[in-house]
C-alpha cells in the first residue's frame, strides 16, 4: 500500500511527473484540498489567543478543529485515489477466456469504477466544505493572514474542480443511465456551488485587498 504523503515534496512531484498514470490528477486534487485545509488551520492558529480577536475565539476553535479533520481525510484520499485507479487497471487484467471469467471480470471492473468515482466525489465534497470554512477565515480570521485564507479558497476550488473532472472521466465505465445521470447532475450542482463560494471569497478579497 502506498503512502504518497510520506514522500518529500520533490519525490511526490517527481511521481506526478513520471510516465506512470498514477498518482495523477485525482491525487493532486486531494492534495490541493488538504493543503487548503492546512492553511485555514494556520489562520485559526494565528487568530486564537489574540486580544484583538477575543470575540471570535469560539469560532476559531471550531475552524481549527474542523479544518484539521477535513485535512486529515483529504490526505488519506491522496493515496486512496491512486489505489482506486490501480484497482481499475487490475480489474481489466483479469482473465476473460471462459464465460464465467468474463462475467466476473465485468463485475470487478464495474465495482472498481464505482470506487474510482466515489473517491474523487468525496474529494470534491471536502473541497466544498473547506471553501465554506474559508469564508469564516476570511471574514473573521487574523487580517494579517487574509491572503493565506484566500489561497486556501483558491486551492480548495481547484481541488474540487479537479476531482469533479475525475468523476466525469470515469462515467464512461458505468452502464446504468440513471446512475450516470445522477452523477452528472451531482457534478453540475457541485461545480455551481464551488464557483459561488469562490466568487464570495473573491468579492471579499477585492474589498480587503483592493
Amino acid at each position: 500500500m502506498s503512502n504518497l504523503l510520506k514522500l518529500t515534496g520533490d519525490q511526490f512531484l517527481d511521481q506526478l511527473a513520471s510516465s506512470q498514470p498514477a498518482p495523477g490528477g485525482g491525487s493532486a486534487s486531494a492534495q490541493a484540498v488538504a493543503t487548503a485545509a492546512a492553511l485555514l488551520e494556520m489562520v485559526a492558529n494565528l487568530t486564537l489567543g489574540r486580544k484583538k480577536y477575543a470575540d471570535v475565539q469560539a469560532e476559531m476553535e471550531e475552524l481549527r478543529f474542523r479544518t484539521k479533520q477535513l485535512g486529515l481525510r483529504a490526505r488519506a484520499l491522496v493515496d486512496e485515489d491512486t489505489q482506486a485507479y490501480d484497482a481499475v487497471m487490475a480489474a481489466f487484467q483479469l482473465p476473460k477466456s471462459l464465460e464465467q471469467e468474463k462475467a466476473l471480470r465485468v463485475s470487478a471492473i464495474l465495482e472498481a469504477t464505482r470506487n474510482a468515482i466515489r473517491v474523487p466525489q468525496e474529494t470534491a465534497d471536502l473541497g466544498i466544505q473547506v471553501l465554506k470554512f474559508a469564508q469564516v477565515a476570511l471574514a473573521k480570521g487574523n487580517s494579517n493572514a487574509f491572503s493565506d485564507g484566500l489561497v486556501a479558497a483558491y486551492l480548495a476550488s481547484a481541488g474540487c474542480k479537479g476531482a469533479l473532472a475525475n468523476v466525469k472521466i470515469n462515467l464512461s465505465g458505468l452502464k446504468d443511465e440513471t446512475e450516470i445521470d445522477q452523477l452528472q447532475q451531482y457534478c453540475s450542482s457541485t461545480m455551481l456551488e464551488c464557483d459561488s463560494l469562490l466568487q464570495k471569497a473573491e468579492i471579499r478579497a477585492k474589498a480587503q485587498l483592493g
